[in-house]
């Protein structure tokens, strides 16, 4: 179903993305690349089970078609986001001319990516100046953890020194920087660390943005993603929804009152707080502490409502 031309009576259809951030539910979704390039994060697999196990480039004319579409039927759209998971993996030829070619059709507020790290690390500070130049605003980006271990364990493809140098370089170019944070990606006997590293990298780099996220392991599809097939074998043990909560604690606590924004903007996270972390930090770690002041009942409770998913 994927990577196909699709018609409905007559009509061209767009390709869909796979997923797309929740802050972008009101873009105009652009599909630039299909799957993953990389595929090979052991806590992920989202893209084979959701049916796109194999990556490729949409050609540019294909590209502009799906513009076309997408702004005749939304005239009004005031952002717009570039999928799949790496749409920056397409090169700077293809990204760049589809960029230019959306704000040509029409004049949107902002433009927005998924990108990995290694990928804009490859790229370099100049041709992260080009992608400004054409019109990128803000990436959002799967920094996981700010722990070197746990990123290589989990087999993410970058490294906390890698995060620093293209923090710095997106900062030049001003572009927006959307981190994502995974509660539980440490396992229950190493979340500690886990915390208090993924804390002190993202006081260095000071994003944007930083949304954290539960981690949730796909075991339905050939036997689960490799880290759910650790958890089976007894190799992970995975943290437990009182240690999730007691994660977002750390966070908070060990986070500065930076000038962050923070969100628990997924329905899979058992606590939802937000706000910006020079002005509610202290707030959102009291409805953190608030919640675990509860009877356990209530607290468990909560977590049955919520249960795994994605």
């Amino acid at each position: 179903m994927f990577g196909n031309k699709r018609r409905k009576k007559g009509f061209f259809v767009p390709e869909s993305l796979i997923i797309r951030p929740p802050s972008e539910w009101r873009s105009l979704l652009v599909r630039i690349t299909r799957g993953c390039n990389w595929n090979r994060c052991r806590f992920c697999g989202i893209y084979p089970a959701m049916g796109q196990a194999d990556f490729s480039i949409r050609s540019l004319a294909e590209i502009r078609r799906d513009i076309d579409v997408l702004v005749l039927r939304h005239p009004r759209a005031e952002t717009a986001f570039f999928g799949d998971a790496d749409p920056l993996a397409a090169g700077m030829e293809i990204f760049c001319d589809a960029a230019r070619y959306l704000r040509q059709r029409i004049p949107v507020q902002r433009l927005t990516c998924y990108g990995r790290v290694a990928t804009l690390h490859r790229l370099g500070s100049e041709n992260i100046h080009r992608l400004a130049a054409a019109g990128l605003d803000r990436i959002h980006v799967g920094l996981e953890s700010g722990d070197a271990e746990v990123l290589r364990r989990q087999r993410k493809g970058q490294s906390p020194k890698m995060v620093v140098r293209v923090a710095r370089w997106l900062r030049e170019a001003g572009i927006e920087l959307s981190c994502y944070v995974l509660l539980g990606l440490g396992g229950r006997d190493q979340w500690r660390r886990h915390i208090t590293e993924t804390a002190r990298l993202i006081n260095r780099i000071e994003p944007g943005f930083v949304r954290v996220r539960r981690l949730w392991l796909h075991g339905d599809v050939e036997n689960g993603c490799p880290l759910w097939q650790e958890v089976r074998a007894g190799d992970f043990v995975e943290q437990d929804p009182e240690g999730t909560v007691r994660e977002l604690e750390l966070l908070l606590e060990q986070l500065q009152p930076l000038e962050t924004f923070l969100a628990c903007d997924h329905a899979n996270n058992y606590v939802q707080v937000s706000g910006l972390l020079r002005e509610d930090r202290d707030q959102m770690l009291a409805e953190v502490r608030d919640f675990l002041a509860l009877p356990e009942e209530r607290r468990q409770a909560q977590y049955a409502v919520i249960g795994s998913r994605i």
